[in-house]
């Protein structure tokens, strides 16, 4: 098959990572190209790793440039499949579908919780007729698009997943956060791996720190992520009293590394597709506390995977995480469970489902020509 996969994002998210695992799983199977925005991390995902890859420069919803680059591409390979990755990227099929008259089919994946826009314009993007298929990274994420749609069946719920490669054989502590920050041993360290961004609700971890902090005066917190919400976060430790208690890390490459530093996983998401930073320490063997946002409880299962609170509660955040350090018998619990549910949410199976998508696509439309 000849698939074109379309990213907008300038930086590097769970998406892009995403898309980088299914180009992985995909090559020398099928042939592929990557539209991206030029001088994004993308098309220096692309270029490191030999990917064919044709970038645009012009940004924005309407991005008829960008809509003309998917047309041409799409007639000069044959196309069989376009394949959004986000939001943007599904506007820029829609308006080469009616710019430019492109009848390539278009699979479109949805990694957000929150519900489709009610306009005009969010009605006839997400029932267009290009859009032969929605993969939802969780059943969540599916529940609150379906009502969106005038042919609910077209929304599929394909999990996203992480390289479990990465952390085969982890799990020992290597120390490298705690020398970088000169933390010791003895130092409890609570941390998570999420982008400096609002859905990922930082005060709450935040307040939670406080909390922690006051009762266990030797307790460190970390947060490995870079967004747009860094001056604000970096404003708020500052007026908590934190700066020498809590660390921004920025981005890393090395998750798998240094994720064994840590005693505790606390998400405070209030918004979340999934979470796959959270099967990232369920492979690392590292106790998960969480919000029940979105389809995150479709990986935590309270008690069982890890422990669940309410959005927007550092108390019940910080009580939980003093659970599982007063608990080894729990903490064991957790880990192993949590080890057994990452199991299944390897990259390669996600590819292999969405390879079913593309599939069935492509046999329907070859039945409605014969």
């Amino acid at each position: 098959m000849k698939i074109i996969h379309v990213s907008t994002p300038v930086s590097w998210r769970g998406g892009e990572q995403q898309l980088a695992y299914l180009a992985k799983a995909l090559h020398g199977k099928h042939k592929q190209l990557i539209i991206c925005p030029e001088g994004s991390e993308m098309e220096a995902f692309c270029q490191k790793h030999q990917l064919n890859c044709q970038t645009y420069t012009t940004r924005g919803l309407l991005n008829l440039s960008a809509a003309r680059l998917l047309y041409k591409m799409c007639k000069l390979h044959s196309a069989d499949i376009v394949h959004c990755h986000d939001s943007h990227a599904h506007s820029i099929a829609v308006m080469a579908a009616v710019a430019y008259s492109n009848r390539t089919p278009v699979v479109v994946h949805r990694r957000v919780d929150f519900p489709v826009s009610g306009s005009l314009f969010s009605n006839y993007k997400y029932n267009h007729p290009q859009i032969k298929a929605y993969i939802c990274v969780s059943r969540a994420i599916r529940e609150i698009l379906a009502p969106s749609l005038r042919q609910p069946e077209k929304a599929v719920c394909i999990y996203s997943s992480i390289d479990l490669e990465r952390f085969s054989g982890n799990g020992n502590r290597k120390g490298l956060l705690r020398a970088e920050f000169g933390l010791k041993n003895s130092n409890i360290l609570i941390g998570n791996t999420s982008a400096l961004a609002p859905h990922k609700d930082h005060p709450t971890f935040l307040n939670m720190a406080k909390i922690l902090h006051q009762r266990f005066p030797q307790m460190r917190f970390v947060i490995m992520g870079e967004g747009p919400s860094r001056l604000e976060t970096e404003h708020l430790i500052e007026a908590l009293g934190l700066r020498e208690v809590v660390f921004l890390a920025g981005f890393r490459n090395n998750i798998p590394d240094l994720l064994p530093d840590l005693d505790v996983f606390v998400m405070s998401s209030s918004t979340e597709g999934l979470g796959t930073s959270i099967i990232d320490a369920f492979a690392s063997g590292i106790p998960v506390v969480t919000t029940a946002a979105g389809g995150i409880p479709e990986l935590v299962e309270d008690h069982k995977t890890g422990l669940l609170c309410e959005i927007g509660n550092p108390q019940q955040l910080a009580e939980a995480v003093i659970h599982i350090l007063d608990s080894e018998s729990l903490r064991n619990l957790l880990v192993q469970n949590a080890r057994t549910k990452a199991a299944s949410f390897d990259y390669r199976i996600m590819a292999e489902k969405t390879q079913e998508v593309y599939h069935k696509i492509c046999s329907a439309l070859t039945e409605e020509t014969e």
